[in-house]
């Protein structure tokens, strides 16, 4: 489950923790969309149970590599949000170390008459063959969208308004349900686990 950063602006980091009140076994994403103080921010949602944190891509090396650092250190996902990344490639080979996620995201705003990217998805997979790195795409997918980036590659599947915005909210989420049997493998074995 996703705390979208509309969400997290309006109430705050504490969301997380009310939300975990309900949802004690969902894995929970704080989309901080971090640009600076990497670290300050992990250790903000981490205190608030977050799983998983997101830095946006396009912040400057040194706070996603205090970002990266800290969330592995604490043992939850390091996330990094490509959008408006011109060369996620590029990007991440700058990184002191890889995220454990990199997401390729068309925003909202910016969907209209432009292509997903999803050949993006085949770019990053060859780049870090052999690299512990979980795909996913976000903006504007629909069934037809995310069956294309599954055979490109990708991990995960980030779908919004499909669900949230449709008239039978159990048949659109059953539709991507149906979809999970195209994926290769449960990434769910990539979860990081502290010793």
């Amino acid at each position: 489950m996703e705390v979208g950063t509309p969400l997290l602006k309006k109430y705050g980091v504490k969301v997380i923790r009310d939300l975990r009140e309900d949802a004690k076994d969902v894995f929970i994403i704080a989309d901080l969309k971090t640009l600076d103080v990497g670290k300050v921010e992990v250790d903000l949602a981490f205190e608030e149970t977050a799983d998983a944190v997101v830095a946006a891509g396009v912040a400057a090396n040194e706070t996603l590599d205090g970002f990266i650092y800290e969330a592995k250190k604490m043992g939850i996902y390091a996330v990094v949000d490509m959008m408006n990344v011109e060369d996620p490639v590029q990007k991440l080979r700058t990184l002191k170390e890889l995220p454990d996620v990199v997401i390729l995201h068309r925003g909202i705003d910016a969907e209209t008459g432009r292509s997903l990217g999803l050949e993006r998805i085949e770019l990053l997979k060859q780049a870090f063959t052999g690299q512990r790195l979980l795909v996913a795409v976000a903006g504007g997918i629909i069934p037809e969208t995310a069956r294309e980036a599954l055979s490109k590659g990708a991990d995960i599947l980030i779908v919004g308004r499909y669900v949230t915005q449709s008239k039978d909210v159990k048949r659109a989420a059953r539709e991507f349900l149906e979809l999970t049997r195209l994926m290769r493998e449960d990434v769910d074995l990539y979860r990081v686990h502290v010793e």
